[in-house]
């Protein structure tokens, strides 16, 4: 936590102290935790669809104003994990949760039923941050929005919002902004994320295969950045490969005629066109690695599992 009592620094050439702090978006698979960063922040920097547990690792998206400036925690839905990338997921929410200033809780506004949201509670539990539930999809009620009382946790705040359409959004960000102390800030007011553009473009390439490939192929894949050259001239020259786990993928994840592979990679450059604001020239390739959910060196060299992890 920063601390409220030290002076603001007025040197020449700082910044003034804004509020500032880590917030954490904890919830179930799919209830629109990545929508809610994307919106807020204003630019796609978390992949989104609408399959559950699309994002694998935490991510900060920065919001950056003239009161405040908030490093969004964005991190995987909470799952039981089943496989070793199951538990680095787990391992990438725990670290996210406890770094974090204030925690929402994104419930989806039109189940009520908390059947289902012990291991989130659980893990928000282990924040000793305040709480505050967050009713997202509101666009999709016919009713008023559930009031949150008489729940599960003591929540310090309630909201109800639609992270897509924005309809809620305002209210919650000044809430936010009153919310977290003052400090410097922690980043540079022009910077939307902590990763860096090779990783937010396999992640849009990542995004694809959820948006096109059916059943249970698009968890058996991971994506990498091999090449980002933007030296030759105005165009963007990119080389991301696809893992996948099973030989039978392969021909599916291309197609016939390599139709598929051509879809998901005019889909992804437009996507990645948008981020960088220069024309793309992007290259995919699928190559297949037996069981890498599986294994931990894998999963280190495609940054899914933290390397003082296990």
């Amino acid at each position: 936590m920063i601390d409220n009592q030290k002076p603001e620094d007025n040197s020449p050439g700082s910044a003034p102290w804004r509020a500032v702090g880590f917030v954490g978006l904890a919830g179930l698979p799919n209830v629109g935790k990545s929508t809610l960063v994307n919106r807020l922040v204003g630019q796609k920097i978390s992949a989104v669809s609408r399959r559950p547990q699309t994002t694998r690792e935490r991510i900060h998206g920065i919001v950056t104003d003239e009161s405040m400036q908030v490093a969004l925690v964005d991190i995987p839905g909470v799952v039981e994990p089943t496989d070793a990338l199951g538990e680095c997921l787990m391992d990438w929410v725990v670290r996210g949760i406890r770094q974090c200033d204030l925690v929402l809780h994104l419930r989806d506004a039109r189940r009520t039923d908390t059947e289902d949201e012990g291991p989130v509670l659980d893990i928000i539990r282990k924040s000793n941050a305040p709480v505050w539930l967050v009713w997202n999809k509101i666009d999709r009620l016919d009713r008023p929005p559930p009031s949150g009382a008489g729940g599960p946790v003591e929540y310090d705040k309630v909201f109800a919002i639609s992270a897509r359409t924005g309809r809620g959004l305002d209210p919650l960000r000044k809430a936010i902004g009153g919310a977290l102390p003052r400090g410097p800030l922690l980043y540079d007011p022009e910077q939307l994320c902590d990763r860096d553009l090779r990783y937010l473009v396999a992640e849009l390439v990542r995004e694809q295969l959820f948006r096109r490939l059916g059943q249970e192929i698009p968890y058996a894949t991971a994506t990498q950045t091999e090449r980002y050259d933007e030296e030759e001239g105005e165009t963007v020259h990119i080389r991301v490969m696809i893992i996948t786990e099973r030989q039978a993928h392969k021909p599916i994840i291309i197609g016939r005629g390599g139709a598929m592979l051509k879809k998901i990679g005019h889909d992804a450059r437009l996507e990645i066109e948008r981020l960088v604001g220069r024309p793309v020239y992007l290259e995919l390739w699928v190559k297949v690695v037996p069981k890498w959910r599986k294994s931990k060196q894998r999963l280190t060299e495609l940054g899914l599992r933290p390397r003082d992890f296990g």
